[in-house]
């Protein structure tokens, strides 16, 4: 296999070996069983085994490039979004042009069907879907790298100690990122590390000054380097977000404890749950290019933060979170069937983490509304 970097996704000769990898991988089939046949899977697992991987051949006989992967993906994710979603909306898409490559720095709640969304609206849109970065934390079960890599997603390494083994590390994922751009590769990355489990969106200055390094060896300054990426700061918002009960629950042993112990695979289940959750309403705003780039990170940082949280949409469970939390009558134009399924879901939830919950969708509604008023 063929790569500029060990970061780098795979290139279209590295399809035909990566998918006899996953077709001799036991957890990659286990996988597919799982989703296709649910809690039946372990019971049937003996006799349908060689069935699966066979049907799996089959389906992925066409598959020898990058982009008839993505093809073989398309009607997969349609499955998907039309059993967990009421509705999908997107803004903002008409105003970027499709011969264009931006670098989509997004708020991050989910971590597969953040840019999922924003790979399905720019794929029925005419453009060029993106290069994703991950974790390196998030491929650590081998068929999910390869599955990710096969989806045009490059490594970020976040393990690593030492000022110069992160010089070259941040050095190599910067230019990466810039010389993708440059040659015509749309990229999306989390405009932090991690998902902001609490529902407040903040970008890490930390990213910013990672991106800049390329600009470096170019004799740019910040503003220069930034400017280059063409910086489209992109707002996910969900109804529903599958994986709030999880993060409430992290959150609080956390608060309780000082801090929070990741179970085996816990990863993997929660790109699990996101997938296959109700999600409800989605809306994917892409904003305007940040052309008027500040000379810090810092003032960057609040520039983009002010866009991301002016393109949330606002939904009724924010709504009726935030009027929970303050103990105050729930809004009367709230849509009955959200505010019943929400009073579910906050009943259903332990005690001691409803708070969290609750907190988890009244931030990004606060947020809006505090961004709203700097805007007047």
């Amino acid at each position: 296999m063929n790569h500029d970097t060990d970061i780098a996704p795979y290139t279209d000769d590295d399809v035909p070996a990566v998918i006899n990898h996953l077709l001799d991988d036991p957890d990659f089939i286990d996988a597919v069983g799982k989703f296709r046949l649910k809690g039946w899977y372990p019971w049937l697992k003996p006799f349908v085994v060689e069935r699966i991987r066979a049907a799996v051949r089959k389906r992925t006989a066409h598959i020898n490039t990058i982009a008839t992967f993505q093809s073989a993906l398309e009607p997969l994710l349609a499955e998907i979004l039309s059993q967990t979603t009421e509705t999908f909306t997107v803004s903002g898409l008409e105003h970027l042009d499709a011969n264009e490559a931006y670098l989509f720095l997004s708020n991050h709640r989910d971590i597969a069907m953040d840019p999922a969304f924003v790979n399905w609206a720019l794929y029925t849109g005419g453009f060029e879907t993106v290069r994703i970065a991950i974790g390196d934390n998030l491929v650590q079960k081998a068929f999910v790298g390869h599955l990710m890599r096969l989806n045009k997603s490059f490594i970020v390494k976040r393990d690593v100690s030492g000022p110069r083994e992160m010089l070259k590390t941040y050095s190599a994922l910067s230019n990466y990122i810039r010389d993708s751009l440059d040659t015509g590769h749309p990229v999306w990355i989390a405009h932090r590390e991690g998902r902001a489990k609490d529902g407040i969106d903040r970008t890490d200055p930390a990213i910013l000054k990672m991106l800049s390094m390329a600009g470096k060896t170019r004799q740019e300054t910040f503003q220069k380097a930034l400017q280059a990426l063409r910086i489209v700061p992109v707002s996910i918002s969900y109804e529903f977000d599958p994986c709030a009960p999880l993060k409430a629950r992290e959150l609080a042993v956390t608060e309780r404890d000082g801090q929070y112990v990741k179970g085996a695979n816990e990863d993997i289940h929660s790109i699990a749950t996101g997938i296959m959750g109700w999600k409800g309403r989605v809306h994917l705003h892409f904003g305007a290019i940040i052309e008027d780039v500040p000379d810090t990170p810092a003032a960057l940082a609040q520039d983009i933060d002010h866009h991301i949280a002016l393109g949330q949409r606002v939904f009724d469970t924010g709504r009726l979170a935030d009027a929970m939390l303050n103990q105050v009558s729930q809004p009367l134009d709230l849509m009955p069937d959200v505010a019943q399924r929400f009073t579910r879901l906050i009943a259903k939830t332990p005690r001691q983490y409803q708070t969290k919950l609750l907190e988890i969708y009244a931030n990004p509604f606060r947020q809006f509304t505090l961004h709203q008023e700097r805007k007047l």
